[in-house]
């Protein structure tokens, strides 16, 4: 059967080919020369308008955001702070003081070997002021670098551990802290004590304190109110506290929460700034004169055959099963001959039990003896081996620093 041929012929491709070669030469007109990007020259300044950066600037005249520092070194004159220009202000964009940003040359053609070194000797004769130019000032030459570079970081020796350790291992002996001093508390002993009230913090002083138990934190200022018919002066230093419980016959429990040092005067108040924190310090507290603090000489206690003999009164909690680190007081003070540095130690009573079993006279724990009033002391647990240790404990001097 004979096929049917269709009376429609196929389109011509020339016309294709006539697109695709329309195509490219439209794009080999669009790409300029190098040669014309790289002799384009640069104007010599720039009338700043609404919305231009130096970022923006160095991107249109030197194709590159990166090189804005360029122009911002040659306009220090004009603009103080690079994030910052004005409309009006009039900037310098070409290169001055032979630095140039962008090549106002095409890169030369290769030589031979022999044209090499006629052009080397050649430059050493004379150098060109525009090969200068185009090198800049921060691209040196080989022979300006020098003969030898020092190494980045130094090799050091390798240090043992026992050499690592030996700042923790070697530390002197101080038998007294003036943090412990401060922060470990006392009995008031019934006696009035001139205490300020802190009124609360005032830094910073446009914010409205929202919580009337804010914390004062460290470093911040707040408003102190002396005691009636008393004065601070300023560079006073105040110790922050909260009474507790009554401990009787031996007074309420002071709590010390920070150190204060009087900054100013204002309006009959006093303004602080705290330098030191050992609890929440919050408006109401109380404040008193800081007492001296007096290191020891560095020498350890000795030990004494017949010392003071006194018993445990409390701690600043109820808590009967004592650790490492806790404060307590004893019923013996500076009239019986307690110093601060002293070691006691805390033993238990021997007696007979209603079952039968004998308790004997046993170790207990251990003190040092960190603050001293005329009755009672403050002590803090070195060590602990029985934990259970209620109020009513007897406790032995065994040990003194020497005087």
């Amino acid at each position: 059967m004979p096929r049917k041929c269709s009376s429609k012929s196929s389109p011509s491709p020339l016309p294709r080919r006539i697109a695709v070669v329309g195509w490219w030469a439209a794009l080999l007109v669009a790409i300029p020369a190098s040669g014309a990007l790289a002799q384009q020259p640069l104007p010599q300044t720039h009338t700043v308008r609404k919305g231009d950066t130096l970022w923006d600037l160095a991107q249109a005249y030197l194709k590159d955001p990166f090189l804005w520092p360029g122009i911002f070194r040659q306009n220090t004159d004009v603009v103080e702070d690079p994030h910052w220009i004005y409309p009006g202000e009039v900037l310098r964009i070409a290169p001055v003081d032979n630095v140039a940003a962008v090549p106002t040359m095409d890169t030369p053609v290769p030589v031979s070997a022999s044209d090499s070194t006629a052009a080397t000797d050649s430059t050493l004769a004379a150098p060109d002021s525009s090969e200068a130019l185009a090198r800049g000032p921060q691209q040196p030459s080989l022979a300006e670098e020098p003969d030898e570079q020092l190494p980045l970081f130094s090799a050091e020796r390798p240090r043992t551990a026992a050499q690592i350790l030996k700042a923790y291992t070697e530390q002197p002996y101080r038998p007294l802290r003036r943090s412990e001093f401060y922060s470990s508390g006392f009995l008031t002993e019934n006696q009035r004590l001139p205490f300020g009230k802190v009124l609360g913090p005032v830094t910073p002083q446009q914010i409205k304190a929202v919580n009337a138990r804010a914390n004062a934190l460290p470093f911040t200022t707040i408003a102190i109110e002396a005691p009636k018919g008393a004065t601070y002066e300023i560079g006073d230093s105040l110790l922050i506290l909260q009474l507790g419980r009554e401990i009787e016959p031996y007074g309420d429990v002071v709590v010390p929460t920070g150190l204060a040092r009087i900054i100013e005067t204002v309006d009959e108040h006093y303004l602080a700034n705290i330098v030191a924190t050992y609890g929440p310090v919050r408006n109401g507290q109380r404040v008193l004169p800081v007492e001296s603090f007096t290191a020891g000489a560095g020498r350890r206690a000795v030990p004494v055959s017949d010392g003071v003999r006194g018993s445990l009164v409390g701690g600043l909690g109820r808590q009967e099963l004592k650790e490492p680190q806790m404060v307590v007081f004893i019923n013996k003070g500076r009239e019986d001959g307690v110093a601060p540095g002293d070691l006691f130690e805390v033993r238990r009573r021997p007696k007979r039990l209603p079952d039968g079993t004998i308790r004997v006279n046993e170790l207990m724990a251990t003190l040092q003896i960190v603050h001293v009033r005329d009755r009672t002391a403050t002590g803090l647990v070195l060590n602990v081996i029985s934990p259970d240790i209620p109020p009513g404990t007897d406790v032995l001097q065994v040990a003194k620093l020497p005087s």
